[in-house]
């Protein structure tokens, strides 16, 4: 029941999500893909997206999915077509491309995005799903749960330039805006790196913010002067050993 409702909610036009896009695959309704437009959670891909035997290939499958890491989740499917709507900028699925399971090799596909993504994408699900009543082809699923804020950014690694692999420590950060996976500037990685990004700094943070606006208020308040006070002690105990 809690499929189907949530199914129905998709269909008619409610916002969508992980968990709305999950529902379609887990209900089997895979003819409603059909129509969908591309968006934070949802990137559509055709019958053979990543040539895994190339570095470029493995680099955009990192890619992909450490984007939806870095943002709120989302699902990579593998054997859809899409059209781009030059109104909104972005891309629908028209029809599907299906592949072969081979072609979405679930061991080889999980393998190599523990190699090239940092930290582990936890709850990472990579699978294939039969479409044709023969049962020959299908659709690759790649699911990327929503991440723990607090071990975001998820980091590339392995990057390519002009074909071939880097022999350096080189890493990159990429994460999902709308319906497009757009890198950090260095700019952007830098002031990261600087700052901090975890919850024990952010509420360090707090804390000394908190302190300095009672501190600010403590000064606002009129208080006597410590040496005032002290001068004035002083003053008296020097009287009473003068009256004695």
């Amino acid at each position: 029941m809690l499929k189907l409702y949530r199914l129905a909610t998709l269909i008619f036009g409610q916002p969508m999500s992980f968990e709305s896009v999950k529902a379609i695959i887990d209900g089997h309704a895979y003819g409603s893909l059909i129509g969908l437009q591309e968006d934070a959670w949802l990137e559509a891909k055709g019958s053979t997206p990543y040539n895994l035997d190339t570095p470029e290939g493995r680099y955009e499958l990192a890619k992909d999915v450490a984007a939806f890491a870095n943002g709120t989740g989302g699902i990579i499917i593998v054997g859809l077509r899409t059209t781009r709507n030059a109104t909104t900028q972005t891309d629908g699925i028209t029809s599907y491309d299906l592949c072969t399971e081979a072609t979405v090799n679930a061991t080889q596909y999980a393998a190599l995005i523990a190699e090239y993504v940092h930290p582990t994408v936890e709850g990472l699900a990579v699978y294939w799903v039969s479409v044709n009543p023969e049962g020959t082809h299908g659709l690759g699923i790649i699911e990327v749960p929503p991440q723990n804020s607090d071990r975001q950014y998820f980091l590339i690694a392995n990057a390519v330039d002009g074909g071939s692999r880097i022999k350096q420590f080189v890493f990159g950060i990429v994460r999902r805006n709308e319906s497009s996976n757009d890198p950090f500037t260095i700019a952007q990685l830098y002031q990261y790196t600087q700052k901090g990004k975890s919850s024990l700094n952010q509420t360090l943070t707090r804390i000394e913010d908190k302190l300095d606006a009672v501190l600010t208020q403590g000064r606002r308040i009129d208080t006597p002067d410590p040496e005032e006070i002290y001068a004035a002690r002083a003053a008296r105990i020097l009287n009473e050993e003068e009256g004695s």
